[in-house]
């Protein structure tokens, strides 16, 4: 009886003892995982086009990020209208969601603990952009549910047509190539990269003379700057620069008529590119020509020629016109005026961007022949850096203009660092800069 006591005391210490040291690992894991799924967000996803057009680009995927920008969740749905629904702890979350995140054609962040704001999201080898989407939300969660709708934004043009007409009878071969664009997305909507390129063959029609290719399956991420488009037939190659931007939500149809004789390697070709946009209307229109020996394929040259002085040196004055960056023979200036009041409260994105786009095609600044834009980021960066010096005139205003993400934006100085707000105002000021080439 007694032996059968210690066994049984002996067995009750040892089970214990187990209990003991499994609330003990229980507790660890407790504290490793601080986060507690206490709340449920809710996010409906939509586009913003405009009605009837309100499609999403799928699969459709999210990733949530806490307050120290660490991934606590990615999650994929496939449906038109995804709906998303996370447990989390109470807090504060950045919410980004990718539409189009077609695991075939592109490479996506695999999980969670690789997963950043600034993952680079590219094309698989041998594989083109489909319709592509991106979305981004900041919210607090402080109660146990929380319904949060995104707004996605397409990130990519379209090319829907492609008609080249008149071509000689005796070609075997007609293709387009653009150039360049940027080549890859951040998870959070910022674009990388600027030397892509896309070439797409045409298929000849009955008549023998008209070359073309109808698809609803050519995206492009938008242009860096105003877009190269080359046409080559058979083994010569005709090319011109783009006026405008190809920006992003517009589908476009490009048509080219040659006009020679076929008997000479020179020949001028004439054409549109007409953008109807998912969400508005835009024309580009082009001439150019090419006399067999050489192509007009340099978008930092502005179609003013190469000028026949010496490289002005960076920080210096060229016809009044502050020197940005020299970049070997290319030199960015800044114009020697600025102006105020071009956009109206209330304007949107398509309004606002028409009005600049007319300011900028009648700037005028004296002694200087450019096709003036707006600065990028890049550039806004430069002129923070270089504010006390720029005297032509000095900088009188305190938000200027810049394009970013093919967005108009503002950009502003604020004590010793620069800022930037996607909302501008009447108040903003238009100071463009322009790239020359010297010899």
């Amino acid at each position: 009886m007694r032996n059968n006591l210690k066994i049984q005391n002996a067995l009750f210490a040892t089970a214990m003892s187990g209990m003991m040291a499994l609330c003990s690992c229980s507790k660890e894991v407790i504290n490793d995982n601080e986060m507690v799924f206490d709340s449920q967000l809710t996010v409906l996803t939509r586009t913003t086009g405009e009605e009837g057009e309100e499609i999403i680009a799928t699969p459709v995927r999210l990733y949530v990020f806490d307050s120290d920008s660490k991934c606590v969740a990615a999650k994929t749905e496939d449906g038109s209208s995804a709906t998303f629904s996370v447990p989390l702890a109470k807090g504060t979350y950045d919410v980004y969601a990718i539409g189009g995140a077609d695991e075939e054609r592109l490479v996506l962040p695999s999980s969670e603990e690789e997963t950043e704001k600034t993952s680079v999201i590219s094309l698989k080898e041998d594989q083109e952009f489909g319709d592509l989407m991106t979305g981004h939300s900041n919210i607090a969660l402080t109660s146990k549910n929380k319904t949060l709708t995104m707004n996605l934004e397409r990130k990519v043009c379209q090319i829907v047509d492609i008609t080249i007409s008149n071509v000689p009878t005796g070609t075997e071969e007609v293709s387009v190539s653009i150039s360049p664009f940027y080549e890859s997305i951040l998870l959070n909507g910022e674009y990388q990269g600027e030397n892509g390129s896309r070439t797409i063959e045409l298929a000849k029609l009955e008549d023998g003379t008209t070359w073309t290719v109808e698809s609803n399956d050519i995206f492009l991420l938008p242009s860096v700057g105003k877009p190269t488009i080359s046409i080559k037939i058979d083994d010569t190659t005709y090319s011109y620069t783009c006026e405008k931007e190809m920006t992003a939500n517009y589908k476009i149809s490009i048509n080219g008529t040659y006009t020679g004789t076929g008997e000479i390697p020179s020949i001028t070709l004439s054409g549109t590119i007409t953008g109807t946009a998912w969400a508005g209307d835009d024309t580009i229109k082009f001439n150019f020509n090419e006399d067999g020996s050489e192509t007009v394929n340099d978008n930092s040259n502005t179609g003013e020629g190469v000028i026949d002085a010496d490289v002005p040196a960076q920080g210096s004055l060229y016809e009044g016109c502050y020197v940005l960056d020299v970049n070997g023979k290319e030199v960015t200036i800044l114009s020697s005026k600025e102006e105020q009041n071009i956009i109206s409260a209330g304007d949107d994105q398509k309004v606002i961007k028409q009005k600049i786009d007319d300011a900028l095609e009648s700037w005028n600044d004296p002694n200087i022949t450019a096709t003036w834009r707006l600065p990028d980021s890049n550039i806004a960066e430069i002129i923070h850096q270089e504010k006390s010096q720029i005297k032509s005139p000095v900088l009188g205003g305190t938000s200027y203009f810049l394009l970013s993400n093919s967005k108009i934006k503002v950009f502003y100085f604020s004590g010793n660092s620069i800022s930037y707000n996607e909302n501008p105002t009447s108040s903003a000021f238009l100071r463009p800069v322009a790239t020359l080439t010297f010899k």
